[in-house]
């Protein structure tokens, strides 16, 4: 990896079984994400001073195994290619011994923060991450998650086989608004975590995460959750929606704790 540091697992960040919980794990990597930019140059303040900033659109993590409160690890990431208006970048999280805990690809888009539309990327950026155009063709295309489908009913509803249907509201506020001045990605992973059954989510630990953010969630709106469970497949599925609108999709692989 281009970049990494190592990080403490705090007590704040671990579960009841003491493991990091699954939204402090992304936070790490949004974190070396911005880390690893200021490094060359490419902080907050200049993507201000650009009116710019990274939006992610997609998540695609894979958990081997997750380390325990007190554990130190180190998180690195490297930005794999860049095309037009987007990045692909790749992240690890290794054990002290170097056994690999955690790795992950995510697809980002660069915004005009001022129109709120897509922008092209400097050549600045393309030399701080020593990216070269030519490596477009490289550029990895996380796949869609596919929304949840919805059924009429409200409440808990059984569905077909082992699949039932939960419905959750949201609504957002100050601390869910991030630089971009928007509701931040990790807010709707701990949405989707929130909605689980406290048995299902006890008895299980994840192995694979991935997300797709189709829009932004402002300050003060109201949203619905609606997750799907398949306990025969151990997957848990999540749609965040509005009225007309669908804002992310998450999809959650987990296995049973023995």
């Amino acid at each position: 990896m281009d970049f990494a540091r190592a990080y403490l697992v705090h007590y704040y960040e671990a579960d009841s079984s003491r493991k990091l919980n699954l939204s402090s794990l992304v936070q790490y990597f949004e974190d070396i994400a911005i880390l690893h930019s200021s490094s060359v140059g490419l902080d907050l303040a200049w993507y201000d001073d650009n009116h710019c900033g990274w939006m992610l659109l997609k998540w695609d993590l894979v958990i081997h195994s997750l380390p325990v409160f007190g554990d130190t690890v180190t998180v690195g990431t490297r930005v794999h290619s860049m095309k037009r208006f987007l990045a692909d970048r790749e992240f690890t999280i290794t054990a002290a011994d170097g056994t690999l805990l955690a790795e992950g690809r995510s697809n980002w888009l660069l915004v005009d923060t001022d129109k709120r539309r897509p922008l092209r990327i400097q050549d600045r950026q393309y030399e701080g991450f020593n990216v070269t155009k030519e490596l477009e063709s490289d550029f990895i295309t996380i796949d869609d998650v596919p929304p949840v489908v919805d059924v009429p009913a409200a409440g808990d509803v059984p569905s077909v086989g082992n699949a039932y249907m939960i419905r959750t509201s949201v609504r957002t506020t100050n601390s869910d608004i991030d630089t971009n001045s928007h509701v931040n990605n990790v807010r709707y992973i701990n949405w989707a975590l929130d909605a689980l059954p406290a048995d299902f989510a006890c008895a299980h630990t994840p192995v694979s995460v991935k997300a797709q953010y189709r829009k932004e969630l402002g300050i003060g709106c109201e949203a619905e959750v609606l997750t799907c469970i398949d306990s025969a497949s151990s997957v848990s599925r999540h749609t965040v929606r509005g009225t007309s609108d669908e804002y992310c999709s998450i999809e959650i692989g987990w296995k049973l704790i023995v």
